[in-house]
C-alpha cells in the first residue's frame, strides 16, 4: 500500500493518475450510454435455467407458430349494465387496437360470434377484449401505451382500462422511464448536501461526487461489455448499482477524507500527508471493499436469474468504486491540499502537538460507558435484537397484482374491476403444454389432460382451443384460475397440478408453465437461494476478516453482531410492513437481498472500526485501543452510515412496492448497524473477551506460530510499553 500510496500522491505522478483516469472515462463512457440497449427483462431471464416453467418459454418461443405472446386485457364496465352502444364501442375498438399495435391473431372480443361466454360477467356490467402480442419487452410498454390512447378512459359513464400484460408494461414504463436518470440526479443530490452538512467545505464536498461519478462511467462501460458478451443483464441490477456505488463510494471517501485530516494535523506537506493516510487507511478500504466485491460475486451461485445477474454487475460497479477511492481520490485531495477544506482550512493547519484520538469527546464518553459495563450492554442490544427478530413471524410471501404498487395505476384498477366480476385468473392465465414423445399429439392425450384439469379445485376454466406447434407434438390449453394468479393461493395450486399431470401415460407427458407457474419456479428458486448463498457469503466475509484482523476470535465475533443486525432488521421490516403498512407479503427474493446487502455493508463499518483498533491495540493495548478508535472513527462512520442508509432510502420514492421494502429495510439496517452495532454491540464484545478477541495473535499482531524471536529484554520492553 506504501508503494501505491507514493504514486497517487506523488508530487508528479498524482496528475499521470487524474489524466488515466480520464481517458479511460473517455474511452468507456460512451460504451455505458449504451447499457440500456444491452440490458433484457424478459421472462426467461429471470427464471432459473433447469425451472419447468423456463423450459416452458423455451419450447412456446421455439416450436410454436405465435411463439411466446403476452396479452393486453381491455376491460369494459358500466353500472346497470353494458348497452347496445357500449357492445358496439367494444367491437369498434378491437379493429382499432388490432390496426395500431403488431397483434399476433385478432382480438377476442365479447358480444362478437363464437367468443367464449366467459369474456362477459354474469350481471353484463363488465366484459373484456382479449389482445395477444408477440413478448417483446422493450415494445409491450410502447404497444401498452397505444392501446389506451386508442380506447380512451371512457365516456359517458362507460369505464374503461387496458391492463394485463400491455396494462402493466406501459405502468412499469411510467415509474420506471428513465430510473437510471432520475436516480442519479436524486442520489447525487441527497450526498451533495449530506457531505456540505459534514465538510462545510465545498470542494471537499464536491470531490468525491467526482470520484464516484466517474467511477460510476467506467463501471457502466466495462459491464456494458459484460453484457454484449453474451451474459445477462438485467434493468434491477443497473437501477441498484446506482445507489450501490453511491453510497458505497462515498463512504470509502469518508474514510480517506478523514485519515487524511488527521494526517494533515500532523505533517506540514500534503504529499506526505496523503501518503501516510493512504498507507493506514488503504488495508482497510481494500478489505472492505474486496468483502463486497466478494460477497456480491456470491451471488454467482443463485439459480434464480435475476438473483444471479446482480452479481457480477455490482461487483464491477463496486470494484470501480474502490479503486477510484484508492487512486483518484487521494490524487484529487492531495492537489487540492489544505485549500480543498476552504472556507475551515484552519481545521487542518499542522498542529504535530496535539493529539486527535485521545481527547474526551463524544464518542470516547460513549465508549467508556459500554465498556464500564460490556455484560448489561451486550444483553440489551442482543435483547433489542432478539425481540426485534420475532417480527419474521408475521412472514408472509404475496405477488398480488395489487400489491405491486404503491399507487393508484389503470392496470391495478382495471384488474380490480375484472376480479369482482370475473375470474381474476384472466390477468395471467397458466399454461399446460401437452407433449408426445414420438409423434403427433392427439385429441385423446389432449382430452386426458384436461379432464385431470377440471379436477383442481380453484380452476375456473381451460381453454377450448388447443394450438399446435409446428411438428405437431406439443398442444397448448390455457388454464384460468378461481383467484389472483399471483396470489399464495394460486402459485401452491401449480405443485397441485404438476403432480395431478405426472404419468399421464406411455410417450406423453405434461409441462406446467407461464402465469401463476413462472412466480411459483421464482419462489422455489429465491427459497433455494438463500440456503447456499448464506452460509458460503458468511465463509467468505470471515475468511476475509480474519486476513485484516491476523485473528480468527475476532472475525466470529464480528459476523455474530452482523448476523444478530440482519436478522433483527428483517424481522422489525417484515412487521412493518404487513403490520403496519396492511401489505398482504413480500418478494421471496427480498430476503436474499436484504442478506447481501446488510451484511456486506454492514460489516464495512466494523472492518473500519477493527482495523482501527487492531492499528492501536498495538501501540496502547485493546481496551485504550477500542475507545481511541471510537473517538477516531466515530464520526466519520456515522456520517458514512447516514449517506449510505440515505441513498438506498432513494428507492422509497420509487411507487413500487419491491423497490419500497427494499430501500427500507437496507436504510434501518444500516443504521442499526452504525449506532448499535458498531457503537454498542462491538465495543462491549471486545471488552468482555479483553485480548482473547485476537487470539491465536496479541494485542501487538502476529500469531504466536510466525513471530520473530524475541529476547526476555526486548519481550520485557514491548510489555512495558503497552502499560
Amino acid at each position: 500500500m506504501s508503494r501505491l500510496a507514493a504514486i497517487v500522491a506523488g508530487r508528479r505522478t498524482k496528475w499521470l493518475v487524474i489524466a488515466a483516469w480520464i481517458v479511460a472515462v473517455i474511452v468507456l463512457a460512451p460504451l455505458g450510454g449504451k447499457l440500456g440497449d444491452v440490458t433484457t427483462d424478459d421472462t426467461e431471464s429471470f427464471l432459473p435455467k433447469g425451472a419447468e416453467s423456463t423450459q416452458v418459454q423455451r419450447l412456446l418461443k421455439d416450436r410454436f407458430p405465435d411463439k411466446e405472446t403476452s396479452n393486453g386485457l381491455i376491460v369494459y364496465r358500466r353500472l346497470g349494465g353494458l348497452t347496445a352502444a357500449d357492445r358496439a364501442a367494444i367491437v369498434r375498438d378491437a379493429r382499432r387496437v388490432d390496426r395500431a399495435i403488431p397483434v399476433r391473431s385478432p382480438a377476442v372480443v365479447p358480444f362478437t360470434r363464437g367468443a367464449p361466454p366467459d369474456l362477459v360477467a354474469p350481471g353484463g356490467d363488465v366484459a373484456y377484449t382479449i389482445v395477444t402480442v408477440p413478448t417483446d419487452f422493450k415494445k409491450l410498454a410502447d404497444w401498452g401505451k397505444e392501446a389506451r390512447r386508442v380506447v380512451g378512459d371512457g365516456r359517458g359513464g362507460l369505464e374503461v382500462y387496458v391492463t394485463g400484460d400491455l396494462g402493466l408494461q406501459a405502468d412499469f414504463e411510467e415509474v420506471f422511464g428513465s430510473l437510471d436518470a432520475k436516480l442519479l440526479a436524486a442520489t447525487i443530490a441527497l450526498v451533495l448536501v449530506l457531505l456540505g452538512l459534514i465538510y462545510r467545505a465545498p470542494l471537499i464536498a464536491v470531490i468525491p461526487i467526482v470520484v464516484v461519478g466517474l467511477a460510476y462511467s467506467a463501471a457502466s462501460g466495462f459491464i456494458y461489455l459484460y453484457a454484449k458478451s453474451g451474459e445477462s443483464v438485467n434493468s434491477n441490477s443497473t437501477a441498484i448499482l446506482i445507489v450501490l456505488m453511491f453510497g458505497v463510494g462515498t463512504d470509502y471517501c469518508l474514510l480517506l477524507v478523514s485519515r487524511y485530516r488527521e494526517e494533515l494535523h500532523r505533517v506540514p506537506d500534503k504529499h506526505e500527508a496523503m501518503q501516510r493516510a493512504l498507507a493506514r487507511a488503504g488495508p482497510a478500504l481494500l478489505a472492505s471493499g474486496c468483502t463486497v466485491i466478494a460477497a456480491m460475486l456470491v451471488l454467482l451461485l443463485a439459480r434464480t436469474g435475476s438473483t444471479k445477474s446482480l452479481g457480477p454487475v455490482a461487483a464491477m460497479g463496486v470494484a470501480s468504486a474502490l479503486l477510484a477511492g484508492l487512486t483518484l481520490l487521494p490524487a484529487l485531495l492531495t492537489v487540492a491540499g489544505r485549500r480543498g477544506f476552504w472556507p475551515r482550512s484552519a481545521a487542518v493547519a499542522c498542529q504535530p502537538d496535539i493529539e486527535l484520538a485521545a481527547p474526551r469527546g463524544v464518542w470516547r464518553r460513549i465508549g467508556e460507558r459500554v465498556l464500564h459495563r460490556p455484560g448489561l450492554t451486550l444483553l440489551a442490544t442482543g435483547g433489542f435484537f432478539a425481540i426485534a427478530t420475532c417480527g419474521l413471524l408475521a412472514y408472509q410471501e404475496d405477488y398480488s397484482i395489487g400489491g405491486a404498487f404503491k399507487k393508484n395505476v389503470e392496470s391495478v384498477t382495471g384488474f380490480e374491476v375484472l376480479g369482482r366480476a370475473l375470474p381474476p385468473g384472466a390477468l395471467g392465465p397458466t399454461a399446460v403444454l401437452v407433449e408426445r414423445q414420438n409423434g403427433r399429439v392427439t385429441d385423446a392425450d389432449v382430452a386426458v389432460v384436461r379432464n385431470r384439469l377440471q379436477g383442481v379445485p380453484g380452476v375456473a376454466s381451460i381453454s377450448r382451443q388447443a394450438p399446435r406447434s409446428t411438428d405437431g407434438r406439443i398442444a397448448r390449453l390455457d388454464v384460468t384460475f378461481n383467484d389472483d394468479p399471483y396470489s399464495d393461493a394460486a402459485l401452491r395450486r401449480v405443485d397441485t397440478l404438476r403432480i395431478r399431470l405426472d404419468k399421464i401415460g406411455p410417450g406423453v407427458t405434461a409441462l406446467v408453465g407461464a402465469g401463476s407457474a413462472i412466480q411459483a419456479d421464482f419462489n422455489h428458486s429465491a427459497a433455494r437461494d438463500l440456503r447456499v448463498i448464506v452460509p458460503v457469503a458468511l465463509l467468505v466475509i470471515t475468511v476475509i476478516l480474519g486476513l485484516l484482523l491476523e485473528a480468527v476470535v475476532a472475525p466470529l465475533v464480528l459476523i455474530a453482531t452482523v448476523m444478530a443486525s440482519f436478522f433483527g432488521t428483517l424481522g422489525l421490516s417484515v412487521f412493518f410492513f404487513i403490520k403496519v403498512l396492511g401489505d398482504a407479503g413480500v418478494d421471496a427474493s427480498l430476503p436474499t437481498y436484504a442478506f447481501i446487502f446488510l451484511v456486506a455493508l454492514g460489516v464495512d463499518y466494523t472492518i473500519f472500526l477493527m482495523s482501527r483498533v487492531r492499528e492501536e491495540a498495538r501501540e496502547h493495548g485493546t481496551r485504550e485501543g477500542v475507545l481511541r478508535a471510537l473517538a477516531a472513527t466515530g464520526p466519520v462512520i456515522t456520517s458514512a452510515g447516514i449517506i449510505l442508509a440515505g441513498t438506498f432510502s432513494v428507492l422509497m420514492t420509487l411507487p413500487v412496492t419491491f423497490a419500497f421494502n427494499l430501500g427500507f429495510m437496507v436504510a434501518a439496517g444500516i443504521l442499526l448497524d452504525t449506532f448499535i452495532v458498531r457503537t454498542l454491540m462491538v465495543p462491549a464484545a471486545v471488552e468482555l473477551l479483553g485480548d482473547r478477541i485476537w487470539w491465536p495473535s496479541t494485542a501487538r499482531g502476529g500469531t504466536h506460530a510466525l513471530r520473530e524471536h524475541v529476547t526476555p529484554r526486548e519481550e520485557e520492553a514491548r510489555e512495558h510499553a503497552l502499560h
